[in-house]
């Protein structure tokens, strides 16, 4: 048989919409692969002689592939498929599908199976974007413009904004506030006591245009916290090596304290 090549959405929706299509496909799994969309740049060269096939989200077969990890394997993996559906790890859709392979053939054990290479990606991937999630609700800094409007501009290596916003909603449930990843475009937006929803934004020039004109106290906020952080400094203990490793550097240009 032809090698079919499912060719999705980059989001957990499109990957299971892909394995779906691909299972039903009765190509056989060794003949199908899954490859998400992204940049131009990011793609080797197309195979010869595989056919490619465009796969449109489709949320009821998205419904029918969700339940069945839920149920046939664990919630556990579901989230973990999750959490690498959301990394930003090239090939991330086809690795998905043989650790569904597996997990359907072996169930919840599946992810004990660490000597299988497919599962230890899975479960280093899925680490990876939980840690940058939890550091993130820790380093992530607002600022305050009119209208008593807060805004955070994050830059995270993993699309881990759906993770994050409903921390901020629970502490902040009588704000309006803004958190955008300037990266992807993508903004998660909260008014007081409702659900928080995220939007895509095509041009980063337009929203930061809009943030322009800060709150009267925001500058005197800025200096209070930049005097707490360099008052509450130990000169004699400083250790700059062991706080890039709490801290690490990319995470600084969006902080209030290193600005």
């Amino acid at each position: 048989m032809n090698i079919k090549i499912f060719v999705c959405d980059n989001s957990i929706e499109g990957i299971f919409t892909a394995i779906y299509q691909a299972w039903s496909s009765g190509n056989g799994h060794a003949n199908n692969k899954i490859q998400e969309q992204g940049d131009a740049n990011q793609y080797t060269t197309m195979e010869l002689f595989a056919e490619y096939i465009t796969v449109e989200t489709n949320m009821e077969l998205v419904n029918k592939v969700a339940q069945s990890v839920k149920n046939k394997i664990s919630e556990e993996v579901y989230h973990m498929i999750s959490n690498v559906a959301l990394s930003n790890y090239q090939g991330k859709a086809d690795l998905v599908y043989r650790f569904m392979i597996l997990g359907f053939a072996m169930g919840n054990k599946v992810i004990d199976d660490l000597s299988n290479d497919v599962v230890n990606k899975i479960f280093k991937i899925s680490r990876n974007v939980s840690n940058e999630a939890h550091h993130m609700m820790g380093f992530l800094r607002f600022s305050e413009y009119e209208r008593g409007l807060l805004v955070s501009v994050i830059h995270p290596k993993n699309n881990i904004i759906s993770l994050i916003t409903p921390h901020f909603v629970d502490r902040l449930p009588d704000e309006k506030f803004i958190i955008y990843d300037e990266t992807r475009g993508l903004a998660a937006i909260h008014l007081p006591n409702k659900s928080a929803f995220l939007i895509h934004i095509d041009d980063n020039n337009m929203i930061r245009d809009s943030f322009k004109i800060k709150s009267d106290m925001e500058d005197e906020y800025k200096q209070l916290w930049n005097s707490f952080f360099n008052s509450i400094a130990i000169k004699e203990r400083l250790n700059p090596k062991l706080q890039r490793n709490l801290l690490p550097l990319r995470y600084r240009k969006d902080m209030t304290e290193f600005l």
